[in-house]
């Protein structure tokens, strides 16, 4: 977990903590130490003196906060962290290289910052990957110096990219409607500019019928603010116009820009080209600002995605007419700012990848055989919208039980046995009463449960048998059964770890002991390599999964690792247990223990059970210690249940 992510929410636990709670309660959490936790309220106590709150220690009881008093620290304290500290010094350099279009040298920045030249190179690199993400911005040193080179466009996304970095230092915990976030970009672009744009923004939205998600909002108004600023600076977009698609398309969308356009125009007394209109129409397009059309084929893709999707999970969706008219309104937008490079923020990434991982990454893995045929890479912002549209989904699904009722004792008998079955099984169930006689014409793939006052010819699994009265052990059997069959639907503890789809895909020749790479980077490639050099994988799956890393890392809180990558560069699908002597530092944590997951084409029926077994081991931390201490191949094959080279 990146320490900022963590301390915003251990920040927002403890706002919700009622009374003490101890330090090992917020470690476990966390999946961190109670050392970390220490150091993390050190950083916290900040925001939480910014809103007049204090951080009350008590040994032996635990941690609370307190409301102190209405004086608040000021923003623009919070702005101006520390320049000498390394996040402030980096966020200083960005400053000098975008806003004031600064070509900095080595020699001044040692000097300004009192640093070696081995810590500013490391700033640069930094620097150069958090403004660079998704644009083509060139960092660019030589003899004048240091400085960015690119077009326009790529200049204001990475203008995009430094307004989020730091939203992220100084994360907006408090205020509604992200005040903060106002606030900041106040301190950046002038107050007046974001007035502007915020009122002509909101103008349009309160004409529009079909409400738009705050964080659409959000990034179409972060845009704008940056296009008045650079236009306020003399700098436009080149070319006329950025679209692909027919004119007719996008005739609404460049009028509504126009629109926009021309009262910051009136207000704040510049000028605008067709080429700043066209470029803030592609954000009105990629942002639900209005239904984009459903050209190219793009109903057969949501058809064949949500197809796809549901067999892997053993779930049919096709049914399902609320996520697919979802996906229909979502899809088509989220592909065109692919296609376009358009970032956005997902403001629930973080506790998406953490509890719905299965889900995210099965989608992942799904729609990586997409991005050739639709020319885009997808992230982990994009999957996470996804995944919480097909979590919905699978709740809905897993929430509506069909159950009937064989009672052939009477009308009268049928009624009591139904009432007090209702009684006892939430409401959201459809539950049907049938006679004996019905019983022979029951399609059982269509229904999940049969509770009978006598013994049927059926599946075990889906008959119960109980007294017509119902009685109170029946009640609590019921109950139970159901408990055990829909809601836990967890293996018993005490019975021994078994992983039967593992058992299939993983060979003695793909379990690598004693490793000693010294990055992921270093890891992927060569056992790509290797993996390549057996027939499994094609030399582009190690970059698919080295791109699918760069876009979010697959490391977890336990110490484990999954990286995965397009199927459609797998031979034979398989999954590599790869355990390094030391930690290697992935994305957010330290890692010992990496599962590689390759998926051919013809196995994506199977994700979602792989997927889950590599889930039971990587989240359960026992079992990971176990393999992490492992002496060979052998004693690993008898802890994952899996016979090698059956």
């Amino acid at each position: 977990m990146k320490r900022v992510q963590r301390q915003r929410q251990l920040l927002a636990m403890l706002l919700k903590q009622v009374g003490h709670a101890t330090s090992k309660y917020y470690a476990n959490e966390l999946h961190v130490s109670e050392r970390t936790i220490f150091s993390d309220l050190k950083s916290v106590e900040h925001f939480l003196q910014l809103e007049g709150f204090e951080v009350s220690k008590q040994p032996g009881i635990g941690i609370e906060i307190r409301k102190t008093s209405e004086n608040k620290l000021t923003v623009e304290k919070v702005v101006r962290e520390d320049m000498y500290s390394t996040e402030g010094r980096r966020k200083k350099i960005m400053e000098w290289l975008l806003f004031a279009e600064k070509t900095v040298t080595f020699e001044e920045l040692s000097e300004f910052f009192l640093v070696s030249r081995s810590s500013l190179k490391n700033d640069m690199k930094f620097i150069e990957k958090t403004l660079t993400n998704g644009n083509e911005l060139v960092l660019v040193s030589d003899g004048k110096g240091t400085r960015f080179v690119g077009n326009e466009r790529n200049i204001q996304k990475a203008y995009l990219e430094f307004n989020q970095h730091v939203f992220t230092i100084n994360p907006p915990l408090f205020e509604k409607n992200d005040e903060r976030k106002m606030h900041i970009l106040a301190t950046y672009y002038g107050a007046s500019n974001v007035k502007a744009c915020t009122r002509v923004l909101y103008s349009y939205l309160k004409k529009e019928e079909t409400p738009i998600a705050e964080h659409y909002v959000f990034t179409v108004l972060n845009m704008m603010i940056v296009l008045v600023y650079r236009t306020k600076m003399g700098h436009h977009l080149a070319g006329k116009t950025l679209f692909s698609d027919a004119a007719e398309t996008h005739t609404i969308f460049d009028k509504n820009a126009a629109d926009m356009l021309n009262k910051i125009s009136i207000r704040m007394g510049i000028d605008f080209t067709k080429a700043d209109g066209a470029y803030l129409s592609t954000y009105l397009i990629s942002n639900k600002f209005e239904p984009l059309s459903m050209e190219k084929n793009y109903r057969k893709i949501v058809t064949t995605f949500i197809n796809k999707v549901g067999e892997s999970l053993g779930i049919d969706f096709s049914k399902d007419l609320k996520l697919v008219t979802q996906l229909n309104l979502h899809i088509p937008p989220m592909i065109y700012r692919l296609q376009e490079g358009i970032q956005i923020n997902n403001p629930f990434i973080f506790q998406i990848k953490n509890e719905f991982a299965l889900i995210f990454n099965l989608i992942w893995v799904t729609l990586s055989e997409y991005e050739e045929e639709l020319a885009v890479i997808f992230n982990e912002e994009e999957i996470g919208f996804l995944t919480i549209y097909f979590q919905s989904a699978v709740d809905r699904a897993k929430l509506s039980k069909k159950i009937l009722i064989v009672c052939p004792t009477g009308i009268a008998t049928s009624e009591i046995l139904l009432n007090r079955i209702r009684n006892v099984l939430p409401y959201f169930n459809a539950i049907e009463v049938i006679s004996l006689k019905e019983v022979q014409g029951v399609c059982l793939d269509e229904i999940d449960l049969v509770i009978s006052t006598v013994q049927l010819e059926l599946p075990a699994e889906k008959l119960m048998v109980v007294s017509p009265l119902l009685s109170k052990v029946d009640m609590k059997n019921i109950s139970d059964r159901y408990n055990q069959m829909f809601v836990q639907g967890k293996p018993n503890s005490k019975q021994p770890a078994t992983f039967p789809s593992l058992r299939r895909f993983v060979t003695e020749a793909c379990i690598y002991l004693e490793e000693n790479f010294k990055s992921k980077e270093e890891l992927l490639q060569e056992i790509g390599v290797k993996l390549v050099a057996q027939n499994y994988v094609t030399t582009q799956f190690i970059e698919s999964m080295l791109t699918r890393e760069r876009l979010g890392g697959t490391d977890l809180p336990t110490g484990a690792a999954i990286p995965h990558g397009n199927p459609k560069y797998v031979q034979q699908t398989t999954v590599v247990f790869v355990r390094n002597r030391k930690p290697i530092k992935w994305e957010s944590y330290s890692v010992k223990l990496v599962m590689i997951i390759c998926v051919a084409e013809n196995d994506t029926k199977q994700i979602r059970n792989i997927l889950a077994d590599v889930y039971r081991i990587v989240e359960n931390k026992e079992l990971l210690n176990v393999l992490v201490n492992v002496k060979n191949k052998k004693e690993l094959e008898q802890q994952i249940g899996c016979e090698v080279g059956e």
